[in-house]
């Protein structure tokens, strides 16, 4: 599978704070991981699939969801339905 368009901006003096505008183009995924820090997605357009470690099964979510993972949750994005547009927020980035 492709990755989605990513553009990253780091704020802080340690370029702690990350905010990650992705727009993704059908059957985009992003890779299988986990952060060692907590992540805050927000859809603001389409419609995507998550998978997480800390929950069973495939969640569907849509226009202005938003998700909350905490750090350690090995997660997995999918684009559905187009136009996928999401922005993710890494607050305490810290490494």
């Amino acid at each position: 599978m492709q990755p989605p368009d990513i553009t990253r901006v780091f704020k802080g003096a340690g370029n702690e704070f990350e905010v990650e505008i992705v727009f993704a183009q059908e059957a985009n995924q992003s890779p299988k991981e986990g952060h060692t820090y907590d992540e805050i997605i927000v859809v603001t357009n389409g419609v995507i699939e998550l998978e997480r470690s800390d929950r069973e099964g495939i969640e569907t979510h849509s226009k202005y969801d938003y998700i909350f993972l905490p750090k350690g949750t090995v997660h997995q994005i999918t684009a559905k339905e187009l136009p996928v547009k999401v922005v993710i927020i890494h607050p305490d980035r810290n490494e």
